[in-house]
């Protein structure tokens, strides 16, 4: 049973006749004929009934119709995909923390291109997601923002796995909380001011909690509220008195974030947590493209900017 023998069947099943088959795809009745046979030979099944008004579709003649339709549609599916990749002049695929400033450096490329085709993606996820879809191939670059008591071991788990580790900038760690936020009045926080609210992080699952692109609070995990994705975190920090700690948070008025007019609120610690260290993943031995490379030069200012506004 061949793939153009389901397009046979397809096709004697929609015209209802070998005869008016044969006219559309340009072969003879016996061709036809020939490759049903085949197919109720393989499967030992009868598709159609034959009667001298025609033709109609026995009941395994219908089930097999309908998937003979899936089976077709996806192979033509395949066909269409990959002949249009070979015109298709740009690739690119970014996967990366749930890290504003990395999206925010992805919608800088997309609204650059003024190619009329192009191919690119991006993908949001946990950090040891980020590490194999590099490792795999599955995309060009990885960002990460690592811990300094993580980043040894890390180190290690980044040469089993052939990518290299490129910092682009330290970054210090942040409370964010709504603009109504008991805390709102105060210039900076400390650990202590945060115990009694709940905390929102990130969940990275229990065997891979120190992958957070967030420090651990040991002395604040009594109330956590854990999510998957950035918006949901969002969504939560400003609708409760729960808040949140790491490099960034994206603000529902983002050209007034972190200066204290948005709806969510960027506050100094004053507790030393130690930096992050934010850098790109590549496999070992990879070129960058010239995609990649405006790419992270986007990073680089976007990261930049950030730092100057909060310094402010």
């Amino acid at each position: 049973m061949t793939l153009q023998n389901l397009k046979y069947a397809i096709e004697i099943s929609n015209c209802n006749s070998f005869s008016e088959a044969a006219k559309h795809l340009f072969v003879s009745q016996s061709t036809l004929s020939a490759a049903i046979r085949d197919i109720e030979e393989d499967l030992g099944i009868q598709i159609f009934h034959r009667t001298n008004r025609g033709i109609t579709l026995t009941y395994d003649g219908e089930d097999f119709i309908k998937y003979a339709k899936e089976i077709v549609e996806r192979s033509q599916y395949l066909e269409q995909r990959y002949h249009a990749r070979k015109t298709i002049p740009m690739r690119f695929s970014v996967s990366s923390q749930r890290l504003p400033f990395a999206a925010l450096a992805f919608t800088r490329i997309f609204q650059d291109m003024d190619s009329q085709s192009y191919d690119i993606a991006i993908r949001e996820c946990d950090t040891n997601s980020v590490i194999h879809d590099v490792s795999a191939g599955r995309s060009d670059l990885g960002i990460l923002a690592i811990h300094d008591t993580h980043m040894k071991s890390l180190q290690m788990l980044f040469s089993s796995c052939d990518v290299c580790f490129h910092e682009i900038a330290p970054m210090k760690n942040y409370a964010f909380f709504r603009a109504g936020h008991p805390l709102s009045d105060k210039q900076s926080v400390t650990l202590k001011d945060l115990e009694e609210y709940p905390f929102v992080t990130y969940d990275q699952g229990l065997e891979n909690s120190h992958f957070s692109e967030e420090p651990l609070f040991y002395k604040i995990l009594s109330r956590n509220v854990h999510v998957c994705d950035r918006s949901t975190k969002i969504a939560v920090v400003r609708k409760t008195d729960s808040f949140s700690i790491g490099p960034g948070l994206t603000n529902s008025n983002a050209d007034n974030f972190h200066k204290g007019q948005g709806e969510i609120l960027a506050k100094p610690l004053e507790d030393p947590l130690g930096d992050l260290h934010l850098g790109y993943l590549v496999k070992n031995g990879h070129t960058a493209s010239q995609i990649e490379e405006s790419y992270l030069n986007f990073l680089r200012e976007d990261i930049l900017s950030l730092q100057s506004s909060k310094e402010s």
